[in-house]
């Protein structure tokens, strides 16, 4: 009885998640592969990966109490082709010329502000953006970019243990 009755902890209870990453992109657009890539092989190493496959705004209950996010995805600002850029997004929005290439009608970008503004959001996010080409539906990773993947899931992983202290409030 004790099985079928307690097979599953309680809600809420365990171990609470602190730092994550979401990596963006769609593994068919050439360039915009980069998260999936990224997202394979950070899970390979231990890494929480929140899933944002259909729709970004079901992250904002996953990463309300989140110290730490990563958000991984390519962009197009201009930059040479497979050169990695850093944004800490801090307490503000997204700089406006580092485009994120997502094809979500609302982007990661939108739904943060919208988990700021009703306070589900974490507390440092940290954006690693992989300047892309090729986004065009059968296009394949430049070299470039496949290039680019070992430096990228160092900073990733390096990031999300930069952790600080757990959350402890249920926002």
């Amino acid at each position: 009885m004790h099985l079928v009755r307690d097979a599953l902890p309680a809600a809420g209870g365990g171990a609470k998640l602190t730092a994550a990453a979401v990596c963006l992109g769609s593994p068919y657009r050439g360039d915009d592969a980069v998260g999936p890539l990224v997202a394979e092989r950070l899970r390979r190493a231990g890494a929480d990966v929140l899933d944002c496959a259909d729709e970004p705004t079901r992250l904002l209950d996953r990463w309300a109490c989140l110290d730490t996010l990563v958000v991984v995805d390519a962009v197009v600002g201009g930059g040479p082709v497979g050169s990695v850029r850093r944004v800490d997004a801090g307490s503000g929005p997204l700089p406006r010329e580092l485009r994120l290439a997502s094809t979500h009608a609302l982007g990661v970008a939108e739904v943060l502000e919208l988990g700021r503004a009703v306070g589900r959001a974490p507390r440092r996010v940290v954006v690693l953006g992989v300047e892309g080409c090729a986004f065009e539906l059968g296009d394949a990773v430049t070299p470039e970019v496949a290039a680019a993947l070992d430096e990228v899931v160092a900073a990733a992983l390096e990031e999300l243990a930069r952790n600080e202290e757990p959350c402890t409030s249920v926002r």
